[in-house]
């Protein structure tokens, strides 16, 4: 039979689990710092004023790699895409609840992948930089 552990090793994990979930909300409470510094309309205006800030920003190292870049955005493009819907069949196979649920929490955030991609591969082929709800809201960039 096991033994049950003292009571202060338990208070000692549960401090340990403490730590770990602050520091967890404090990387969280970082980035998302950071991330809303760089939507700021300022840089939103220096992004849609230069092109190759746009390329600095996301980090391709000249005009000439566009087309390496978005070929490696359409291969993401398709297996953000073909994620969902071989699970889609497998779920209508099973025909359970819980493949359905599965299949929910799989689908949303490669559906949110596959709008990230295509405006980021709109963006490198039209060389001009529109802001992700701009080209949503514009038809994904049809009446753009």
């Amino acid at each position: 039979m096991k033994k049950p552990k003292p009571i202060s090793a338990i208070m000692d994990d549960a401090k340990k689990s403490r730590s770990h979930f602050r520091s967890l909300k404090d990387n969280f409470c970082s980035r998302l710092a950071a991330f809303r510094k760089d939507r700021e309309k300022e840089n939103q205006h220096e992004l849609e004023a230069d092109f190759n800030n746009v390329l600095q920003r996301w980090g391709i190292a000249s005009p000439e790699n566009l087309g390496e870049v978005v070929i490696c955005l359409y291969a993401r493009l398709a297996i953000l895409a073909a994620l969902p819907l071989m699970y889609g069949i497998i779920a209508l196979f099973l025909r359970t609840f819980n493949s359905l649920i599965v299949f929910g929490l799989l689908a949303v955030p490669c559906l949110f992948g596959v709008l990230a991609t295509a405006w980021r591969i709109w963006v490198l082929k039209n060389t001009r930089f529109v802001p992700f709800t701009r080209w949503l809201f514009g038809g994904c960039g049809i009446w753009l």
